[in-house]
């Protein structure tokens, strides 16, 4: 539980510090507020595949239990099912 709730505070102070500095002044390519903004936005983006994958994971076996389901349920259509009328 503890756990949880650190990983949470975490990623709330990475976007409010992205949110702070989004539009900073830039020093040129070794900037450090640039490289901060980028990191929170790595572990956001990482907290949140955390989040997201088990719901995924869990939706794509569903779905896929539902289609292979309706395939293996589904009748076969024949000419004797349609009953169409066999003239030689």
């Amino acid at each position: 539980m503890a756990s949880a709730l650190f990983n949470k505070l975490l990623v709330m102070l990475a976007s409010l510090y992205v949110a702070k500095h989004m539009e900073h002044h830039c020093h040129g390519e070794h900037c450090h507020v640039c490289h901060h903004i980028h990191r929170c936005l790595e572990l956001i983006s990482v907290c949140m595949e955390l989040v997201v994958a088990p719901f995924e994971l869990a939706l794509r076996f569903f779905y896929f239990k539902l289609v292979c389901f309706k395939t293996a349920t589904s009748r076969s259509i024949t000419l004797v099912s349609q009953k169409v009328l066999l003239l030689n």
